[in-house]
Order: structure tokens, then C-alpha cells, then sequence
């Protein structure tokens, strides 16, 4: 697969097309520069940038799974095209008896599903262990069913890992669950119990009544559940180690302290007796569990563990006519083989001369920050711990020299059977990340196919994906301008996370902390940006945070360029120079630098919700917030530069160009 070979010239004039259309020239920059960059905005463009990446990106993976195997894949990568490709024909004639074979073998060997006749539930219930059973789904299928388990980095000593009881995902939106507690009868309930009663009639064949009867049941349990529940964001294993602050114990301390046999659940999941203290992360949660595991019968609980089970299996109610299958098989691949994924990713797009811009864009993005770390606010020993702390960054693209190795005989014309082999494979090496030798590596790192950055402090690295660098997003021939406005600024904004407050408050690996005066004028810049972030938002400490880091990033990225301009030179640079502008869109190089960044968080016109989406919606902010969050992720960053208000001649006191500033670096 080869990419339309475009000359140069095409691709720019396409690149100034594309941003052309965006703009909104007839409003005033000054007055809302999101407007300006964005207002343009066709209404039949309902994808956002990062919509588009990633939709381009998963048929690209799409294309490398359908391949016949190379002689360059290794073993892995063709298990993940093998497995691929049963997952799309599972639904092919004389399939579907197989899925019912498997869901029925797999319910009487796991506890028995008490709603369903014949699925083994007289035999079970007289000694149903529903925490061994929840062990048996671990250990055999990777589910996380009322009880969360995660391996990280133990925070008190980050060369190891630790075991962390934590909050198990849930069926009702995390959203709803944790901020929006509604009561039981609101609608937005009844929409969740009537999407499980249409998978309960299709999946295991109920009645209408029953199923209704049954869906009623598990989202009640659930909802209970959710009273103990407090963790709204997912896991984060890096942010992880400077705010965590829980109990660590025994197994058999927890065990005696909560009324489970949480030991003997570890046990099963590991296939092995884990004696090292674990942390508690989790402690009102698991007495809420405690609690409602108390209240209801042993067949209400077996049906909702069952439910969920069966659920995490089977493929999506959208799947049955098969058109969504690819995307389905794609997403099961991503999540059980990201590696492998990554692997056929890397070998078709990552290239020698993208690899080189990148560092050398890095360099120079650590010359400007560290210009940053001079400024004044600094006490001479934070100073120090802070630019050795910056010349110790790395950035890392994926690697993929040590592949997987499971062992699978993997079938064609059967899916479910492939599936129980590696769900069962991968699990059994979940155990090794307990007892690493060296240095932990992060839980889920950036695969090549993605296009985050993250920013690794016990690695003291940055971990990018190569589809960031791909058109018609990038390209080297649109210029240094658009490179640093967009690669750059993102690159930058994970950089200032490790002298943000959370990074720098408490040493990790040696003494990387900041003093106390330096943190007390810290806190104090922060405030004049939460002041700026309650024009757009109100009190809102998370957005407070991003907006620190979004400006910090961008007024690095922007000196980080002018930097690079001063050391060209207009005779023998005029080439170059000329190539900073797009042709026929007017605007000099640093304008361009400006709606560049700004474009990258268009978003299109927000459409009237439906009462029902509505209902379903489990976002952090409302409509409006939502298209206020928009707008301040570009005009915050922008009016705190004095030299984008120089570039558009934005007078004093105008919305862009306020008279207070916020900095830090």
C-alpha cells in the first residue's frame, strides 16, 4: 500500500485549501480568534481533525490486517491477521452455531447464569463462590467484573511494580455513575435497562418479560454499586505515583478488613498465591460492595456477574448485520494485540527522515524551554534541579525489537475458539509484570499507530506514535511555521508537564522537587489562569491545569521558531524562507503559526441533541461548556502572547490582548 505521490507544490497549495475554508475572515481576530480560525466551518464537515486521523488511521489498519501474511511479520503480527480475519467471517453461515456453543459452554463452566435453563445453575448454587468465579474470568478471560485490579508502579518505590485494588469499570456511564447519581426511575436509567434487555432477547434467546424483568434487576444492582464509587477520570499509572495515597496491606489483612476473600480471588486470577502487600485504592468502594453484595440473593448476583460476562464476549447488537464488523474486529485487535498492530504500523510509516525531524524538533524545543526555566520566578537551586531535569528527556518513538511470544494454534472458521486462546495466553503473562527485573515499562505504552503523546516521568521520556506524522496532517513541505504551530505545540505541552505542580511537588527517582518559594510563586501564576478559565467556564481546577500547560507549550513552541528564524538567513535561506507562507492564503509566517495552532481544535457548529442522546450523554460539560471549552483552548493560550496581539494588531484591552497576563514558562 503506497500513499498518491502529490509534488510539493500540490501539497501546499491543498494544505492552504484546507485552512482557507476553515477561516471566518470577516470576524475580528481580536475580539474571538477561535471564531476567526475556525468560523469557517462547513456544515457538511461534521469530523473534527483528530476524527479524521483516526478514522484514516484504522483503515489503514484495516488494510495491513486483511494482507496475506509477509515474510517480514513475525509471529505475532501474523497471529494478529489470522485472528483478524476469523473475527470478520464469525458471523458467516454455520458460524452462529458455533457462538452458541461457545456462550453455553462458557456460562456452565463459569458459575452458571441462574436466568438461564440448562446453563448448570441448580448444580452451582448450593456453593456458588462468586469471588472465585469473578477470579476464574480474570485469570481466563482478562474481565474486571466488581472487582478492579491494576499492575503499576508502586509509588513509594517506582523501580517495582505493585498490585492496586481499584474501582472495576461499570455498565452504566462512568459519568452518571460517579457525578450524576440519579435516582432509579429516572429515564436515563430506563434507556441502559432497555439497551440489556434487546442483548439478553438476542444473545440468550429470553422472552420479552423476562428480559425486562432481568435488565430492571442488574441495573439496580448496579446502581448500587455506584454509591461507592468515586474515581470519575480512567487510571492513570503516571499521574498515579505523586497522587496516590492509599493503605497498603496483606491480602489477608484486606481479607479480615472487608469481609471477602479477597485473597483467595488473587490467588485465582494469578493461578498463583501473591504474598506481597498490595494498596487499597479504593476503600469506600469495596465496602459499598461489601454492602450490596450483602443485600441481594446469590442469584441476583450470579445473573449480574453473568450478564457482564457474557457481555464483554459476544459481539455488539450493531454487529448482527455485519456492516460495522471490521471496525468491531479492529477495536478486539487493538485492545488484545496493540503490539502486533503496531508492528505492521511502523514497518509501513516510519521513516528515517521523519525520525530525524522529530529530534531535531525536540532539540530545539529543549533550547527554548530551557530559555524558559531562566525566568526570574525560579530560585537558583530549582533552576538547576529543573534544566538537568529537562536535559535528561528523551523522546521515544515504539520499538519493536522483543515481540510476544503465545503459544496459539489459531483457526480460520473459529473465532470463539481463537479468542478463549488468547484471552487465556495473554492473562497468564499478566503475572510477569509483578516481578520485572529491570526498570517497569508503563502499562500501556504509545503504539506507532497512535497519535498520542505522554509524557513518562519514571522513564523521564516522551512517548510519541508515528501517526502524528502523517498527511495530510503533516508534512514537511508546509513549512517550519505549521511544524512548530502543531507537532511542535503538542510536543511542548507534554514537555511542561514535568515542572507543572503535580510533577515537580514531589521527587520521584532522585531529588527532583521544587523548593518552597519557587512552588508558593507557582501556585500564585496559576491563579491568574483560573481566573481566565472561569470567564469561559467557571471554577473548573481540571481546565485550570490543561490551560497552564496548552499556554506554557505554546509560547515555547512559538520562541522554539523564532529561534529557528533568526538563524536563517534571507540571501542564502531565501528558498526556504519562502516556503514559511502557503500560496494564496495572505498571511506572513508567524499569522500562519497562530491559525495553525488554532485550527488543530476546530469543531463543527455543536447539532441540537436528541432528548434520548441527551439522556445517554455522559460528558464532563454541557453543550454550551463544550463549545466554551473549544474556544478556550485556543483563545486562553493565545491572549496570555504579547506577540500574537503584535501580530494582529489587537489594541490593549480588547478580549485577545487583556491587560493581565499569565505565564509561567
Amino acid at each position: 500500500f503506497q500513499r498518491v505521490f502529490q509534488t510539493e507544490e500540490s501539497v501546499r497549495q491543498a494544505k492552504a485549501h484546507e485552512m482557507r475554508q476553515l477561516l471566518n475572515q470577516s470576524a475580528d481576530p481580536c475580539a474571538d480568534f477561535y471564531e476567526f480560525a475556525c468560523g469557517g466551518w462547513r456544515k457538511s464537515a461534521q469530523d473534527t481533525a483528530l476524527a479524521r486521523l483516526t478514522q484514516r488511521i484504522d483503515k489503514e489498519l484495516e488494510r495491513l490486517l486483511d494482507e496475506a501474511p509477509q515474510h517480514k511479520d513475525n509471529a505475532v503480527a501474523r497471529q494478529a491477521k489470522e485472528f483478524y480475519k476469523s473475527c470478520l467471517v464469525a458471523h458467516a453461515r454455520g458460524q452462529n452455531q458455533k457462538q452458541q456453543q461457545f456462550i453455553s459452554e462458557f456460562i456452565q463452566q463459569n458459575g452458571g447464569f441462574p436466568a438461564v435453563p440448562g446453563s448448570n445453575w441448580p448444580v452451582y448454587h448450593q456453593g456458588y463462590d462468586w469471588l472465585q468465579v469473578l477470579g476464574k474470568l480474570r485469570r481466563h478471560y482478562g474481565m474486571e467484573i466488581l472487582i478492579g485490579l491494576q499492575i503499576g508502579y508502586n509509588y513509594h518505590q517506582v523501580t517495582e511494580n505493585s498490585i492496586y485494588l481499584s474501582e472495576p469499570s461499570t455498565l452504566i456511564p462512568r459519568e452518571l455513575c460517579v457525578r450524576r447519581r440519579l435516582d432509579i426511575r429516572d429515564d436515563a436509567y430506563g434507556l441502559i435497562e432497555q439497551r440489556v434487555a434487546e442483548q439478553l432477547q438476542t444473545w440468550l434467546a429470553m422472552g420479552k418479560e423476562q428480559s425486562a424483568r432481568l435488565a430492571a434487576e442488574i441495573v439496580s444492582f448496579e446502581h448500587e454499586l455506584c454509591g461507592g464509587m468515586q474515581q470519575l477520570q480512567p487510571w492513570d499509572d503516571d499521574l498515579n505515583v505523586y497522587r496516590a495515597n492509599y493503605t497498603r496491606k496483606t491480602l489477608a489483612e484486606l481479607t479480615r478488613l472487608y469481609g471477602m476473600d479477597l485473597e483467595g480471588y488473587m490467588t485465582t486470577s494469578f493461578g498463583q498465591g501473591i504474598y506481597t502487600p498490595v494498596y487499597m485504592a479504593a476503600e469506600h468502594y469495596y465496602r459499598q460492595l461489601k454492602r450490596t453484595v450483602d443485600a441481594h440473593n446469590i442469584t441476583q448476583l450470579a445473573n449480574y456477574i453473568m450478564y457482564r460476562a457474557v457481555a464483554a464476549l459476544t459481539f455488539p447488537l450493531e454487529q448482527k448485520a455485519g456492516g460495522q464488523r471490521p471496525a468491531h474486529c479492529l477495536r478486539t485487535v487493538k485492545r488484545l494485540l496493540p503490539s502486533a498492530l503496531g508492528e505492521l504500523y511502523a514497518r509501513q510509516f516510519a521513516t528515517v527522515d521523519g525520525s530525524q525531524q522529530l529530534q531535531q524538533l525536540f532539540g530545539q524545543l529543549q533550547d527554548a524551554l530551557k530559555q524558559s526555566l531562566s525566568a526570574e520566578w525560579l530560585e537558583e537551586g530549582s533552576r538547576r534541579i529543573a534544566q538537568q531535569k529537562l536535559s535528561n528527556l528523551r523522546l521515544a518513538t515504539p520499538i519493536y525489537d522483543k515481540p510476544l511470544i503465545l503459544k496459539l494454534q489459531l483457526e480460520r472458521n473459529d473465532y470463539w475458539r481463537n479468542l478463549r486462546q488468547l484471552l487465556d495466553e495473554l492473562q497468564a503473562k499478566q503475572v510477569h509484570r509483578l516481578f520485572e527485573v529491570e526498570l517497569p515499562q508503563p502499562a500501556q505504552p504509545v503504539q506507532a499507530y497512535e497519535s498520542r503523546v505522554v509524557y513518562r516521568p519514571v522513564q523521564h521520556r516522551l512517548e510519541l506514535g508515528w501517526a502524528l506524522l502523517q498527511p495530510p496532517d503533516y508534512d514537511a513541505h508546509y513549512g517550519h511555521a505549521l511544524r512548530f504551530a502543531t507537532l511542535g505545540a503538542t510536543l511542548a505541552q507534554q514537555m511542561v508537564r514535568a515542572f507543572d505542580e503535580t510533577h515537580w511537588s514531589i521527587g520521584l527517582r532522585e531529588r527532583d522537587s521544587w523548593d518552597r518559594l519557587t512552588e508558593w510563586r507557582y501556585r500564585n501564576r496559576s491563579e491568574c489562569f483560573a481566573r481566565h478559565v472561569e470567564e469561559y467556564l467557571g471554577r473548573n481546577e481540571s481546565a485550570t491545569e490543561q490551560l497552564i500547560g496548552n499556554s506554557a507549550g505554546l509560547s515555547v513552541a512559538f520562541r522554539a521558531y523564532l529561534t529557528w528564524l533568526g538563524f536563517q538567513e534571507p540571501n542564502n535561506d531565501f528558498v526556504r524562507l519562502t516556503k514559511e507562507t502557503l500560496p494564496g492564503l495572505n498571511y506572513p509566517n508567524t499569522a500562519l503559526f497562530f491559525i495553525a495552532f488554532a485550527q488543530q481544535h476546530c469543531q463543527p457548529p455543536q447539532p441540537r441533541e436528541s432528548e434520548e442522546s441527551a439522556q445517554w450523554s455522559s460528558l464532563n460539560y454541557s453543550v454550551r461548556q463544550r463549545h466554551s471549552w473549544e474556544r478556550l483552548q485556543v483563545n486562553g493560550p493565545l491572549r496570555n502572547l504579547p506577540e500574537f496581539a503584535q501580530e494582529f494588531r489587537c489594541a490593549p484591552g480588547t478580549p485577545m490582548n487583556p491587560a493581565e497576563k499569565c505565564v509561567t514558562y
